[in-house]
Order: C-alpha cells, then structure tokens, then sequence
C-alpha cells in the first residue's frame, strides 16, 4: 500500500494561481511599485501552492491585496482595483481550500465537484460584494480619490469576512 499525497488538491490550486495572476495584473499594470508587490505576493502563492505552506499562500495573498490596494492610492481606474482585491482574496481562500482539501483527503481523491462548487461560491460572493463597492463608489458625492479608496477597503473587509 502505498502512502496518500497529502499535497493541494488540483483544482482549487490551480484556480489559485490564476486568481493571483489576475490580481497581479490587475494592479501591476497601472503602477511600478503594485506590479512589485504583486510579483513578490504571485511568487509567494505559487511557493505556498506547490509545498502546501498556508503561511506562504496568506502573504502572498495578502501583497496581492495590497499591490491592489497601492494602484488605487496611484490613480489606477475603481474597476481594475476591485479586480485586483477580489481575485486576490478568491486566491488566497483557493488556496487555502486547496491545501485543507489535500490534507483531510489526499490528492488522489476525487474532489473536483466539492471544490467546483467552492470555487463558485466565492466567484459568486466576490462579484457581490465587488458590485457593491462599485455601486457605494458611484454614489458618493464628488467621486474623491480618498472616498472611493475607503469603500475599496470596506469592499475588501466584507468579502473577506463573508469567505471566513
């Protein structure tokens, strides 16, 4: 009998990875110093990924979020930063069923419908809670710069919580 591989499971890994690729673009093509920070978050994910470090993917998704976080205060567009938050946390709750789904059953289990459905779930309350901070962004009055970076934030609390 041969040992289980308690590696992340596939899908949600992978999916993973895309969602950081994205908030790294999201962010990194409107400002240096967020392609920066996106890269090193990116890194650090796909790091966490492959060696199923919980650590690693939660910082890297965190310099994600914070690479998003940098392009608005740089004057990047509302709808690229929201992007960039969203897939940022859908990364890093991606990863982090990734690496529990492999943990609990082993890589070789068949997974895919169970982490399909999670995967959708949190497209699903990521888009909500994104149109939600778009809609607070529209209607402020005035459209300040520092207004719409406060209900980004507040966006981003509330996605985060609502994947806890």
């Amino acid at each position: 009998m041969r040992p289980v591989d308690r590696s992340p499971a596939g899908l949600s890994r992978w999916a993973s990875a895309g969602a950081g690729l994205v908030a790294l673009a999201a962010g990194g093509l409107y400002s240096w110093p967020a392609l920066a920070a996106g890269t090193l978050g990116f890194l650090l994910l796909v790091v966490g990924l492959a060696r199923g470090a919980a650590g690693a993917v939660s910082a890297g998704a965190f310099c994600l979020f914070g690479g998003a976080i940098l392009a608005g205060s740089q004057g990047a567009p509302v709808l690229p930063v929201l992007a960039g938050v969203a897939f940022a946390v859908l990364a890093w709750d991606a990863g982090g069923n990734a690496i529990s789904v492999g943990r609990q059953l082993g890589r070789d289990a068949d997974t895919v419908r169970a982490e399909a459905v999670h995967l959708v779930a949190s497209a699903v309350v990521g888009t909500v809670v994104a149109g939600v901070g778009f809609g607070l962004y529209r209607t402020a009055t005035g459209g300040q710069p520092v207004v719409a970076l406060v209900l980004l934030a507040l966006a981003a609390v509330l996605l985060v919580e609502a994947l806890s």
